[in-house]
């Protein structure tokens, strides 16, 4: 199911005496002390929703943590955090606000943020504070159990959700009509229906950058994407009809994948051009690339309007539309970099985990794309609670013929259950996931930090699967280089310089370039609620 965009701001519209002040809070970004290094991403949810409820007529304040202090590392125990302090973030909150949202997309920032909730709800006691993303829309009850300082959870979509309930949070009645949402009232949990997908995106109004303080992500050198000059983050897609056991996008989006138009995507571009001088396009879809039609129209209009810029693909994208027409279209309108995401070189695993992949396919696809001189990376996950070492060594070996083919980067992460898919609920159900506590909340960074096991495999240890992810990203930039090994001289000379056309110099340089991070005492917050 879907809705119209129109049909909640035209009717809902508050009057004058009904516009409330909104301040939503971008927390600082949390990853593991062994972390090499993060990108550093806008805000983009929360800039599509601030635009919704300022177009709506609400006053809205952006506090970003990450962007305002982004040089500024801080370690604690076994997290490293970058942007603001808690304190500072707090103090930066308009004291006259009547509402306050906060973002928690990743599981693993959970203790970072419930900090941050039950200081909100301290310095603001009868402030309405309201939470949303991916780790709200999965644990809503747990999150609401585990800190009682939230009033509100938007499960999914949010941008009709968080307005609708915006426009109603004083009348208690009509918030029970609200899809969408979940609160507790005298001791009990409720759960509003689920509210349908937005049908048309493009009637939602452009993220509201001018909110946020957009230079540390312009001339950031560490972005999602290989920095290649000024870049601005866009959606041209939302969701993905996937089913894949790994992932939470099924409970946060559905399985419908919503396309925009086109030619009101490269508008969008052509707005920050002029707006932002952007250079470059970070597309952060789920699945961009699904529809050949659609991708050869956009980059047609980009031709056709003779439009200068670089634009890549750094999330993942599916490889059955990639052929060697696509490829150089891709090229030619200047997409550089391509991110694929097999997950796996197992035939056995792929079905297992319901990842539609064709690996004779793919790698069809990863040859038109380097002939056209596209940079190419794959995602490799190992360590999935039914893999054996005959799995994982599947797996190696598809790495090694990735490097074959020249495939620029290989990212070998570990397994990580997160709440809201298939896997993290039969974990729960099995006793391999206990209580929802700090050890599994740190659990989840494994994916980005070379030193931290992953313990969910039942046949294969943490330790042992930390060695198969070392030795295959070893091998493969090993035979990678000697097969080339000009991009090993490159390497060296990008990492020193700062510069980057491969993800991989990207966060190397990240970490040479990195500030020292400080240490702090403030311990988490240790209370936990079995979900």
């Amino acid at each position: 199911m879907s809705v119209d965009v129109r049909d909640l701001t035209i009717v809902n519209r508050p009057t004058a005496a009904q516009s409330r002040r909104v301040t939503l809070i971008r927390p600082a970004m949390v990853s593991s002390k062994g972390t090499w290094s993060s990108p550093v991403t806008p805000p983009l949810g929360i800039a599509y929703l601030a635009a919704v409820l300022r177009e709506a007529g609400h006053e809205v304040q952006a506090i970003d943590a990450l962007a305002e202090n982004v040089d500024q590392y801080v370690e604690d125990g076994v997290y490293l955090y970058q942007g603001l302090t808690l304190e500072e973030t707090i103090d930066r909150i308009d004291p006259d606000t009547q509402l306050i949202g906060i973002s928690c997309m990743f599981t693993q920032d959970w203790p970072w943020i419930r900090q941050l909730l039950f200081q909100c709800r301290e310095r603001f006691p009868h402030v309405p504070i309201v939470v949303g993303g991916e780790h709200i829309t999965a644990l809503p009850k747990f999150s609401l159990d585990d800190c009682p300082a939230i009033d509100y959870c938007v499960l999914g979509e949010g941008e009709l959700t968080l307005l609708d309930l915006v426009n109603h949070v004083d009348d208690d009645d009509a918030l029970r009509n609200v899809p969408g949402i979940a609160f507790m009232r005298d001791g009990q949990y409720v759960q509003t229906p689920p509210r349908p997908r937005i049908a048309d995106v493009d009637q939602l109004p452009y993220p509201a950058w001018d909110l946020f303080p957009l230079d540390p992500y312009l001339e950031s050198r560490n972005s999602h994407g290989v920095y290649r000059g000024r870049s601005m983050a866009i959606l041209a897609t939302r969701g993905c009809p996937y089913k894949c056991t790994f992932c939470s996008n099924p409970v946060m989006y559905g399985k419908l994948w919503m396309a925009r138009d086109p030619a009101k995507v490269l508008d969008e571009i052509e707005y920050y051009m002029q707006r932002y001088n952007a250079t470059n396009i970070d597309f952060y879809d789920l699945t961009m690339i699904l529809k050949r039609g659609w991708i050869l129209e956009f980059c047609r209009l980009i031709e056709e309007r003779g439009l200068k810029f670089t634009w890549q693909l750094p999330t993942g994208t599916r490889s059955e539309v990639i052929d060697d027409e696509v490829a150089a279209a891709l090229y030619r309108t200047g997409c550089r970099n391509v991110t694929y995401a097999p997950e796996s070189g197992s035939e056995e695993t792929l079905s297992l985990i319901k990842k539609r992949v064709n690996l004779n396919r793919l790698n069809g696809s990863i040859r038109a794309a380097l002939r056209q001189g596209i940079n190419v990376k794959c995602n490799l996950i190992i360590g999935f609670p039914h893999e054996t070492r005959r799995h994982i060594w599947q797996t190696m070996k598809f790495c090694w013929k990735l490097a074959w083919l020249g495939t620029h980067d290989t990212a070998v992460f570990l397994y990580s259950p997160y709440p809201g898919s298939v896997l993290f609920d039969e974990l729960r159900e099995e006793g391999k996931i206990g209580e929802l506590d700090e050890e599994y909340f740190h659990s989840l960074v494994a994916f980005m930090d070379p030193f931290a096991p992953s313990e969910y495999c039942r046949h294969v240890s943490g330790k042992e699967l930390l060695f198969w992810r070392m030795f295959g990203m070893a091998t493969f930039f090993g035979l990678s280089y000697l097969l080339r090994p000009w991009r090993f001289f490159r390497l060296v000379k990008n990492v020193i310089r700062n510069e980057s056309e491969s993800v991989l110099e990207q966060r190397l340089g990240a970490l040479l370039h990195r500030p020292k991070a400080r240490n702090i005492q403030t311990a988490p917050q240790t209370v936990t609620t079995q979900a």
